[in-house]
């Protein structure tokens, strides 16, 4: 992977968003001295000493387009997840499926700072978690969900459930992941220079976002192939693994 210069680095959200990021970034930071800024939706930013904590230790910055137009004109690399709430709020049967929809501010900053785009796959994390009730089950199962549907606040406050987060578990009954082994797929750079001064053209945005995105669903194929391929895993994990 070339690193010789900054690059918006675009991943794929996992279930409640707690195993994706962190990981690679962390490796990102003791294979190649890679500092990743992630740009974070403002509602971390909305909660005190949670605030503190990923701006003043994690370096996190509140998503937003004067944001990272300043971290671009520093020069720093960037974490964005196109999905954001979408994909960590997951339904059944989502598994890495892109929730992107119309989302192309990414591509738009990109081509507008001459930075390139990396893609990366996160696989793994999806497997750490089984689904026990999601946004459907709310809506069609519990009175509350019923009403609110019935008049039509699900959609506006809750987007018809793609901001409800699903009830999940882990190791036994408990919220803690299993320890599935992670893994992770950095693509090749997607240069923008091509496309410069049409960062504000429709047809641009949404031809670049589409090449990432199908940069990533080649990814997934990749890191799901080394995975069926791995046995290197310990006794211990394949217990603890186990779905119930």
């Amino acid at each position: 992977m070339d690193t010789s210069r900054p690059a918006l680095y675009v991943a794929n959200h996992t279930i409640w968003g707690v195993l994706d990021g962190y990981p690679f970034g962390i490796e990102l930071y003791l294979q190649k001295g890679i500092v990743l800024r992630s740009l974070t939706d403002s509602l971390h930013h909305k909660v005190p000493y949670w605030r503190e904590f990923i701006t003043q230790k994690l370096g996190m910055v509140e998503a937003s387009r004067a944001n990272c137009a300043e971290l671009m004109k520093q020069g720093e690399n960037i974490l964005v997840f196109p999905g954001g709430t979408r994909e960590i709020c997951k339904k059944r049967d989502e598994q890495y499926e892109l929730k992107w929809n119309d989302r192309t501010g990414f591509v738009r900053m990109a081509i507008a700072h001459g930075y390139d785009i990396i893609p990366v796959a996160a696989v793994g994390a999806e497997e750490a978690f089984s689904i026990v009730k999601d946004a459907n089950d709310f809506f069609e199962k519990n009175l509350l969900g019923k009403m609110l549907r019935k008049t039509g606040l699900s959609k506006n406050i809750l987007k018809d459930g793609d901001l409800l987060p699903p009830t999940v578990k882990g190791i036994g009954s408990t919220i803690l992941p299993r320890p599935e082994k992670l893994y992770f797929f950095f693509g090749k750079r997607i240069s923008t220079k091509r496309y410069k001064n049409k960062n504000e053209d429709p047809e641009t945005l949404l031809l670049v976002k589409q090449k990432v995105e199908l940069s990533l669903l080649k990814l997934f194929k990749k890191l799901f192939e080394i995975r069926e391929k791995d046995k290197d895993i310990p006794l211990l994990r394949k217990l603890l693994t186990r779905k119930k």
